[in-house]
Parts: C-alpha cells; sequence; structure tokens
C-alpha cells in the first residue's frame, strides 16, 4: 500500500495523468468541432417565401436555399387554384438553422368528398341555405305544380335525382324543383252573383 501511495505521487504517475486528461480534452474538443460542423452550428438560412409556389415547382425553388420542406396538410379552397402553397411554417423571412424543414399547407387539386343532405320537404330558403352551408352550389330552381307551396318536391346533380346519403364533391352544383300550388277555384262571391242574375 506504501508503494501505492508512493506512486502515485511520483512524477512519472502525475506526467501521465497531465497527459490522459490532455488527450481527453483534445478528442472532446475535436468531436465538439465536428458536431458543430455537421449541424452547421451558429449557422442560419433565411425562410424563403414559399406562398402562391406550386408544387411542381417547390424541388426548384429550394435549391440553394439551404432549407427542406415537408407537405403536411392539403386545404380545400374553391376561391385559390388547386396545387399550390397558401401557408407555411414558419414563415417567410425567418432565420432558422441550416437545412430546417419548413412545413406546408397546400390547395387541393380535388375537392373532398361528402354525402348530399336531404332537401325535399324543406322550404326554397331552407334548402338554399343547406346548399350553401355544405359547401354546394345552388344551381336552377323551376318551379312546378306540386301540393306545397315553395317547399322542395326534388333534388338534381348534374340533370339526375341525387338520394340524400349519396357521395359527392363539395363545390357541385345542385338544382331544384320546388312547387307551386296552382289555384283554378272561382271565387265564391262570383259564383253568387251568377246564380242571382239567373233567379232574376
Amino acid at each position: 500500500m506504501k508503494y501505492f501511495f508512493t506512486y502515485i505521487i511520483s512524477r512519472t504517475f502525475l506526467t501521465h495523468f497531465a497527459l490522459a486528461i490532455l488527450s481527453v480534452g483534445i478528442v472532446l474538443w475535436i468531436l465538439f468541432k465536428l458536431l458543430g460542423t455537421y449541424t452547421h452550428h451558429g449557422e442560419t438560412a433565411e425562410v424563403p417565401d414559399f406562398k402562391g409556389k406550386s408544387i411542381s415547382d417547390l424541388r426548384a425553388f429550394v435549391t440553394g436555399k439551404n432549407v427542406g420542406y415537408l407537405i403536411i396538410d392539403s386545404i380545400y379552397d374553391p376561391k385559390e387554384k388547386p396545387g399550390i402553397v397558401i401557408k407555411q411554417d414558419p414563415e417567410a423571412k425567418s432565420l432558422v438553422k441550416h437545412n430546417r424543414i419548413i412545413y406546408l399547407y397546400v390547395t387541393s387539386t380535388q375537392p373532398p368528398q361528402m354525402a348530399m343532405p336531404k332537401l325535399v320537404d324543406r322550404s326554397t330558403r331552407q334548402a338554399v341555405f343547406m346548399i350553401e352551408s355544405y359547401g354546394l352550389k345552388v344551381g336552377k330552381i323551376t318551379e312546378i305544380s306540386g301540393d306545397c307551396k315553395g317547399c322542395v318536391l326534388k333534388q338534381y346533380f348534374n340533370g339526375k335525382e341525387i338520394e340524400p346519403g349519396a357521395a359527392i364533391k363539395k363545390g357541385s352544383k345542385i338544382d331544384l324543383e320546388v312547387g307551386r300550388k296552382d289555384d283554378y277555384s272561382t271565387p265564391v262571391d262570383s259564383l253568387s252573383d251568377g246564380v242571382t242574375e239567373e233567379e232574376n
């Protein structure tokens, strides 16, 4: 034991111990430098403006800009051109690390499917409201003879009657046939006048 304590305080041991600590320090320094180079530590890139860009142009658009992109959602908007970027995260001109992924929201190239609502037996006003609230479009409204005035008798899509619950794309145009109650009766006063004249 005495020899052990004598050895750990000897010049030889202290020299080797110092060299070991120095070697570990150098190795750690090199590793941190390499890690910083790999992750581009301290380097930033400005986020480009993806909005309005077509999906087919994105690959060429990000070339040389030190960022990547990922489309995470598609949104149907009949007012926008299909297949273009309408939103991004982070926003344009933000400073991010090199090779940061920019998340994109694009307009859907196809409108989503939905179930056709039941419009028959509803008033024209209610039917129009439902059509618009479901993301459909009001087409031609035709009046025909019926038992109820102003109520929907039939609903059509592309000239064919469509049943409630049938699959239909948002933005489709729906035509309606609504009732027009015809009144062919003669006023009672007129009949009375005629009978009075004959009797006289």
